[in-house]
């Protein structure tokens, strides 16, 4: 009697009992998995790293480190506290990025701008090849417009070589003091002559291929022109 009582409670719990929706996330029943913890020690967690007997990562005890505030910015954010007298006090950076044809290697022209910034007292980096121009610059808003305009008025001697077409971006004013860099440099180009004959080698069988897919597409309508001038047909 009591066996038979306990299976009608049974039979009515499971009839009682939802479906779980196994569309919505796989149901493993009794072979549920445990969850996936990481290696907890001295109250970090370990991921899987390489070992690195230098730089373990772990902390010699339970402290944690703080960092200090940070300082709250000085810089003011009101248009009507500058005008034309503390002007340069504000500072500023964007990005520059132009292409065309520079003589020599592009020597001559990344001479001309590194004069031209540093004279401005002007602080980043330049990268000037023989086919294009990228820049990193910052600075007073003063230097900064006038390096701005002395680009996109493109002042370069024809011993540099010639503009195309220069984009700015990134502007940006108000930047706290000190600057990210200290001081102006340009980005040489340190490539080992193997890696450059590469690379020298790459661009002439691009071209290559340029040049002569343009000569088979002449060539083409050539032939498709002499056949509708000329009635015939090559079937």
């Amino acid at each position: 009697m009591v066996l038979l009582r306990k299976l009608t409670r049974l039979k009515r719990l499971l009839g009682m009992t939802r479906k779980p929706a196994t569309e919505w996330r796989q149901e493993y029943g009794l072979l549920r998995k445990p969850k996936d913890l990481p290696f907890i020690k001295k109250g970090w967690p370990q991921f899987e790293k390489a070992f690195d007997p230098a730089n373990s990562q772990i902390p010699p005890s339970f402290r944690v480190y703080k960092p200090p505030i940070p300082p709250q910015s000085n810089v003011s954010r009101n248009v009507e506290d500058y005008t034309a007298d503390n002007l340069h006090e504000l500072y500023g950076k964007f990005q520059f990025e132009a292409q065309g044809v520079f003589h020599q290697n592009g020597y001559i022209a990344e001479k001309e701008v590194l004069d031209t910034a540093f004279n401005l007292h002007l602080v980043g980096w330049l990268k000037i090849r023989s086919t294009f121009m990228l820049g990193h610059v910052q600075g007073d808003t003063y230097a900064l417009s006038y390096f701005k305009k002395y680009l996109e008025e493109k002042h370069l001697s024809r011993e540099a070589g010639t503009l195309d077409w220069v984009r700015l971006w990134e502007f940006n004013t108000g930047l706290e003091t000190p600057l990210k860099y200290k001081h102006l440099f340009c980005d040489k180009d340190r490539r080992k002559y193997k890696n450059r004959k590469i690379h020298i080698l790459t661009t002439l069988e691009r071209s290559q291929i340029i040049r002569l897919e343009r000569e088979s597409t002449d060539r083409r309508k050539a032939d498709q022109a002499f056949l509708d001038a000329n009635c015939v047909r090559n079937y």
